[in-house]
């Protein structure tokens, strides 16, 4: 059995940007009622509509997305909800049998892309926050025409925890940092150059963009998945499990059973795993006087057609098969926060959280952005130099603990 363990949570290790290692281990070695705290019976049942039934991972290649959020202890007092909370982290992962694989896709925050939730085009991390894991699987799948199965979602506080149950890691942080701590109340300041970081400096160091890029921070998120698997192989004992079993359980929520997780540990448990990890390119691009993070169409259907083959998937060759290219030819570009044309819309571009994680207040607020300014909610910080005269600050109202901040110091927020 510690073999078993061993090797699955080095697997998991390379797969879980926040909280490394312990989410499978926790799921394995927890009875039904301690599943109950992180597992959705309710989001279990989800199709997807590209897939013609219901994949078992004890023999099929499977998708799972992982989900890092930004919620916290700190948040939830302000008033921002856990379901309404956008992503940090969105990681499209393929389990291959076949193969002997796992290929890691990492899909950049600000990338734009269609909700089925609301309707309309808007940045993907977006998604989450208005329809919860269903929207994000949901709005992946429009974009790049690959099923999403399962997901994975955690957030900051088990991260930071996590982290510093295992001692903390090394790193060479490549500038120096002045940002926010993970409850808002402080800042933390980092000093360029190779060091041991706590959970609240890694957390630092993976989230932060101000000093370049999405794609940079993509970069930095990944590389913070060699060191984290080394760590896992390095460590010698199981002492702290109780502890780090804890901290994941409060923060932590996915749709797979017991028995998928089980036989997910059973296929892949060698040595001989091959680990692939790309990102999602693009371009920087202002639409509206917004930023986005905008992937091309040939580089979407690159990364799809990785992707589908590692499920087991034909291979799509005419571009129209992508929304993407539908948009463009019949709006000129893609047209954020304007609901599309339905004739557009295929049956992977369908909305699934109302079949299965329906929440009114959820559909009653989603569809009151429809009709709002886009620099209302989406003029967001970023790395590039250009400023929008629009800009005002309110970027997080749809999110209650957010919009105050960004009012009295934008510069200070990761958004």
């Amino acid at each position: 059995m510690n073999r078993f363990l061993k090797y699955f949570m080095m697997l998991l290790t390379l797969v879980l940007i926040v909280v490394p290692v312990i989410f499978i281990i926790h799921l394995y070695h927890s009875s039904e009622d301690a599943m109950k705290d992180s597992y959705s019976k309710d989001d279990a049942t989800r199709q997807s509509n590209i897939r013609k039934g219901k994949v078992d991972p004890s023999k099929d290649a499977v998708s799972i997305l992982f989900l890092g959020i930004d919620d916290n202890e700190g948040r939830r007092k302000n008033g921002q909800t856990t379901e309404h909370s956008r992503t940090d982290s969105m990681i499209l992962s393929t389990f291959s049998p076949k193969k002997h694989q796992i290929r890691l896709l990492s899909i950049p925050r600000d990338t734009i892309s269609y909700i089925p939730k609301v309707g309309y085009y808007d940045k993907i991390t977006h998604a989450h926050a208005y329809g919860g894991p269903i929207a994000a699987m949901d709005s992946v799948e429009a974009t790049l025409n690959v099923p999403v199965d399962y997901y994975v979602r955690v957030n900051m506080d088990a991260f930071v925890q996590a982290v510093n149950e295992l001692g903390g890691i090394y790193y060479d942080v490549p500038y120096d940092l002045n940002e926010p701590n993970t409850d808002d109340t402080g800042r933390i300041k980092i000093k360029k150059g190779y060091q041991k970081l706590n959970g609240d400096e890694a957390l630092a160091v993976a989230r932060t963009r101000h000093h370049d890029s999405d794609l940079k921070r993509g970069e930095r998120q990944m590389d913070l998945i060699k060191l984290l698997f080394q760590k896992a192989k390095d460590l010698n004992s199981y002492s702290k499990l109780d502890e780090l079993v804890q901290i994941v359980g409060k923060n932590a929520k996915h749709n797979l059973t017991s028995q998928e997780i089980k036989s997910l540990a059973s296929m892949y448990l060698s040595d001989d795993i091959d680990f692939k990890k790309s990102q999602l390119k693009g371009k920087d691009d202002y639409l509206d006087g917004v930023y986005y993070y905008n992937p091309s169409v040939d580089s979407i259907a690159k990364y799809s057609n990785l992707l589908r083959s590692d499920l087991g998937l034909s291979k799509i060759t005419d571009k129209k098969d992508f929304l993407d290219e539908r948009v463009i030819k019949h709006y000129g570009s893609l047209v954020p926060l304007t609901p599309l044309d339905q004739s557009l819309l295929k049956d992977n571009q369908k909305d699934t959280t109302s079949k299965d994680n329906n929440d009114d207040e959820t559909d009653n607020q989603s569809n009151d952005r429809n009709g709002e300014d886009a620099n209302s909610y989406n003029n967001e910080p970023n790395n590039t130099n250009q400023s929008s005269s629009n800009n005002n600050n309110s970027d997080a109202t749809y999110i209650p603990d957010q919009s105050n901040e960004l009012d009295n110091n934008q510069n200070n927020q990761l958004y």
